[in-house]
Protein backbone atom coordinates (compact mmCIF):
# COMPACT_ATOMS: atom_id res chain seq x y z
CA UNK A 1 0.00 0.00 0.00
CA UNK A 2 2.46 2.52 0.91
CA UNK A 3 4.42 1.56 -2.72
CA UNK A 4 1.05 2.69 -4.09
CA UNK A 5 0.84 5.84 -2.66
CA UNK A 6 4.34 6.70 -3.24
CA UNK A 7 4.05 5.92 -6.78
CA UNK A 8 0.74 8.19 -7.04
CA UNK A 9 2.42 11.06 -5.36
CA UNK A 10 5.63 10.69 -7.74
CA UNK A 11 3.14 10.89 -10.67
CA UNK A 12 2.11 14.03 -8.96
CA UNK A 13 5.37 15.76 -8.72
CA UNK A 14 6.51 17.73 -11.51
CA UNK A 15 10.30 17.45 -10.61
CA UNK A 16 9.81 14.07 -10.52
CA UNK A 17 8.35 13.77 -13.47
CA UNK A 18 11.07 15.26 -15.71
CA UNK A 19 13.52 14.16 -13.36
CA UNK A 20 12.79 10.18 -14.37
CA UNK A 21 10.70 10.48 -17.65
CA UNK A 22 12.33 13.82 -19.18
CA UNK A 23 10.46 14.87 -22.01
CA UNK A 24 8.71 11.86 -23.03
CA UNK A 25 6.75 11.39 -20.15
CA UNK A 26 6.17 15.17 -19.80
CA UNK A 27 4.33 15.15 -23.01
CA UNK A 28 2.47 12.01 -22.05
CA UNK A 29 1.00 14.12 -18.70
CA UNK A 30 0.33 16.88 -21.30
CA UNK A 31 -1.31 14.85 -23.86
CA UNK A 32 -3.60 12.73 -20.70
CA UNK A 33 -4.41 15.98 -18.61
CA UNK A 34 -5.53 17.39 -21.95
CA UNK A 35 -7.26 14.93 -23.85
CA UNK A 36 -8.64 12.29 -21.06
CA UNK A 37 -11.22 13.04 -18.90
CA UNK A 38 -9.51 10.72 -16.03
CA UNK A 39 -6.41 13.09 -16.39
CA UNK A 40 -7.64 15.78 -14.77
CA UNK A 41 -5.56 15.59 -11.60
CA UNK A 42 -2.32 15.58 -13.06
CA UNK A 43 -0.18 18.98 -12.67
CA UNK A 44 -0.55 20.83 -15.95
CA UNK A 45 0.79 24.40 -15.17
CA UNK A 46 3.34 23.49 -12.40
CA UNK A 47 4.48 21.04 -15.05
CA UNK A 48 4.95 23.40 -17.61
CA UNK A 49 6.43 26.01 -16.00
CA UNK A 50 8.99 23.73 -14.10
CA UNK A 51 9.97 22.42 -17.92
CA UNK A 52 10.85 25.66 -18.62
CA UNK A 53 13.20 26.30 -15.56
CA UNK A 54 14.61 23.27 -15.85
CA UNK A 55 14.97 23.21 -19.88
CA UNK A 56 18.80 23.23 -20.98
CA UNK A 57 20.24 21.40 -18.34
CA UNK A 58 21.09 17.75 -18.18
CA UNK A 59 17.51 17.18 -16.85
CA UNK A 60 16.11 18.31 -19.84
CA UNK A 61 18.44 18.48 -22.52
CA UNK A 62 16.21 20.48 -25.15
CA UNK A 63 16.09 23.91 -27.04
CA UNK A 64 13.55 26.08 -25.36
CA UNK A 65 11.53 26.40 -29.00
CA UNK A 66 11.59 22.65 -29.40
CA UNK A 67 10.16 22.67 -26.13
CA UNK A 68 7.32 24.75 -26.42
CA UNK A 69 6.56 23.16 -29.68
CA UNK A 70 6.16 19.51 -28.82
CA UNK A 71 4.11 20.58 -25.47
CA UNK A 72 1.76 22.86 -27.12
CA UNK A 73 1.65 19.77 -29.97
CA UNK A 74 0.29 17.47 -27.20
CA UNK A 75 -1.68 19.55 -25.31
CA UNK A 76 -3.48 20.67 -29.25
CA UNK A 77 -3.81 16.90 -30.17
CA UNK A 78 -5.22 15.90 -26.70
CA UNK A 79 -7.98 18.23 -26.99
CA UNK A 80 -8.91 16.79 -30.05
CA UNK A 81 -8.91 13.50 -28.83
CA UNK A 82 -11.14 14.85 -25.68
CA UNK A 83 -13.54 16.43 -28.62
CA UNK A 84 -14.10 13.31 -30.30
CA UNK A 85 -14.50 11.04 -27.35
CA UNK A 86 -17.57 13.88 -25.74
CA UNK A 87 -18.56 13.37 -29.44
CA UNK A 88 -19.09 9.53 -29.17
CA UNK A 89 -19.19 8.88 -25.61
CA UNK A 90 -20.05 11.74 -23.86
CA UNK A 91 -23.82 10.83 -23.54
CA UNK A 92 -23.10 7.64 -22.14
CA UNK A 93 -20.68 9.34 -19.74
CA UNK A 94 -23.34 11.58 -18.58
CA UNK A 95 -25.98 7.95 -17.72
CA UNK A 96 -23.25 6.78 -15.63
CA UNK A 97 -23.06 7.05 -11.65
CA UNK A 98 -19.81 9.65 -10.59
CA UNK A 99 -16.95 7.49 -10.07
CA UNK A 100 -13.64 8.66 -8.67
CA UNK A 101 -12.37 9.72 -12.17
CA UNK A 102 -15.53 11.05 -13.40
CA UNK A 103 -18.39 13.65 -11.97
CA UNK A 104 -20.81 15.25 -13.65
CA UNK A 105 -20.20 18.42 -11.67
CA UNK A 106 -16.59 18.66 -13.61
CA UNK A 107 -18.52 18.82 -16.91
CA UNK A 108 -21.65 21.07 -15.97
CA UNK A 109 -18.70 23.65 -14.36
CA UNK A 110 -16.85 23.14 -17.60
CA UNK A 111 -20.29 23.83 -19.59
CA UNK A 112 -21.28 26.50 -17.45
CA UNK A 113 -17.99 28.74 -18.06
CA UNK A 114 -18.40 27.74 -22.39
CA UNK A 115 -21.52 29.32 -22.09
CA UNK A 116 -20.31 32.31 -20.56
CA UNK A 117 -17.17 33.21 -22.61
CA UNK A 118 -17.90 30.66 -25.79
CA UNK A 119 -14.92 30.25 -27.85
CA UNK A 120 -12.91 32.10 -25.97
CA UNK A 121 -13.24 29.31 -22.85
CA UNK A 122 -10.70 27.36 -25.02
CA UNK A 123 -8.16 29.61 -24.49
CA UNK A 124 -8.76 31.41 -21.03
CA UNK A 125 -10.15 27.76 -19.33
CA UNK A 126 -6.59 25.99 -20.62
CA UNK A 127 -5.24 28.11 -17.30
CA UNK A 128 -8.14 26.69 -15.71
CA UNK A 129 -7.74 22.70 -13.66
CA UNK A 130 -10.33 20.93 -14.22
CA UNK A 131 -12.10 23.00 -16.78
CA UNK A 132 -9.08 22.54 -19.06
CA UNK A 133 -9.63 18.61 -18.91
CA UNK A 134 -13.24 18.77 -19.40
CA UNK A 135 -14.06 21.53 -21.46
CA UNK A 136 -13.00 19.84 -24.84
CA UNK A 137 -15.15 16.79 -23.39
CA UNK A 138 -18.31 19.06 -22.90
CA UNK A 139 -17.85 20.59 -26.69
CA UNK A 140 -17.80 17.72 -28.39
CA UNK A 141 -20.53 16.61 -26.12
CA UNK A 142 -22.99 19.58 -27.90
CA UNK A 143 -21.92 19.46 -31.29
CA UNK A 144 -19.90 22.59 -31.09
CA UNK A 145 -18.51 23.56 -34.61
CA UNK A 146 -15.02 21.12 -35.57
CA UNK A 147 -13.86 23.73 -36.54
CA UNK A 148 -13.55 26.98 -34.78
CA UNK A 149 -12.53 24.37 -32.40
CA UNK A 150 -9.37 23.73 -33.86
CA UNK A 151 -8.43 27.17 -34.52
CA UNK A 152 -9.46 28.10 -30.74
CA UNK A 153 -8.26 24.77 -29.33
CA UNK A 154 -4.68 25.98 -31.76
CA UNK A 155 -4.35 29.89 -30.04
CA UNK A 156 -5.25 28.38 -26.83
CA UNK A 157 -2.68 25.33 -26.86
CA UNK A 158 0.14 27.61 -27.60
CA UNK A 159 -0.88 30.23 -25.36
CA UNK A 160 -1.02 28.30 -22.69
CA UNK A 161 2.24 26.47 -23.40
CA UNK A 162 4.58 29.46 -24.57
CA UNK A 163 3.51 31.95 -21.47
CA UNK A 164 4.34 29.05 -18.83
CA UNK A 165 7.00 27.44 -20.35
CA UNK A 166 8.83 30.72 -21.53
CA UNK A 167 8.16 32.27 -17.87
CA UNK A 168 10.05 29.71 -16.25
CA UNK A 169 12.64 29.59 -18.64
CA UNK A 170 13.36 33.48 -18.16
CA UNK A 171 12.63 33.80 -14.69
CA UNK A 172 15.70 31.32 -14.27
CA UNK A 173 17.68 32.77 -16.37
CA UNK A 174 16.86 36.16 -14.76
CA UNK A 175 17.17 34.71 -10.72
CA UNK A 176 19.04 31.57 -11.93
CA UNK A 177 19.43 31.18 -7.55
CA UNK A 178 15.25 30.00 -8.02
CA UNK A 179 16.32 26.43 -8.99
CA UNK A 180 17.03 25.31 -5.53
CA UNK A 181 13.67 26.11 -4.50
CA UNK A 182 11.50 24.20 -7.03
CA UNK A 183 9.37 23.01 -3.79
CA UNK A 184 8.25 26.40 -3.07
CA UNK A 185 7.44 27.44 -6.92
CA UNK A 186 5.41 24.53 -7.01
CA UNK A 187 3.26 25.32 -4.16
CA UNK A 188 2.58 28.84 -4.92
CA UNK A 189 1.92 27.74 -8.65
CA UNK A 190 -0.87 25.29 -7.20
CA UNK A 191 -1.97 27.83 -4.92
CA UNK A 192 -2.42 30.53 -7.70
CA UNK A 193 -4.09 28.56 -10.29
CA UNK A 194 -6.73 26.85 -7.68
CA UNK A 195 -8.16 30.33 -7.42
CA UNK A 196 -10.20 30.88 -10.60
CA UNK A 197 -11.05 26.70 -10.28
CA UNK A 198 -12.52 28.03 -6.55
CA UNK A 199 -13.79 31.05 -8.08
CA UNK A 200 -15.54 28.82 -10.98
CA UNK A 201 -16.96 26.55 -8.68
CA UNK A 202 -19.08 29.26 -6.35
CA UNK A 203 -20.33 30.42 -9.14
CA UNK A 204 -21.97 27.44 -10.51
CA UNK A 205 -23.21 26.30 -7.46
CA UNK A 206 -24.67 29.93 -6.49
CA UNK A 207 -26.38 29.50 -10.30
CA UNK A 208 -26.74 30.89 -13.80
CA UNK A 209 -27.75 34.40 -12.20
CA UNK A 210 -24.36 34.88 -10.24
Amino acid sequence: MYEFINSILELLSPELIIQRGGLLLLLAIVFTENGLFFGFFLPGDSLLFLAGMLCGLPILEVSIYALVFYIATAAFLGYIVSYFVGLKLGKWLLSRPDSLFFKSSYLNIAASYFEKRQHGAIIIGRFIPIIRTFLPLCLGLIKSNFRNFLIYNLIGALVWTSSLVLAGYFLKIIFPDLIHYLEWIILTLIAITSIPLIRQYLKFKRGPNS
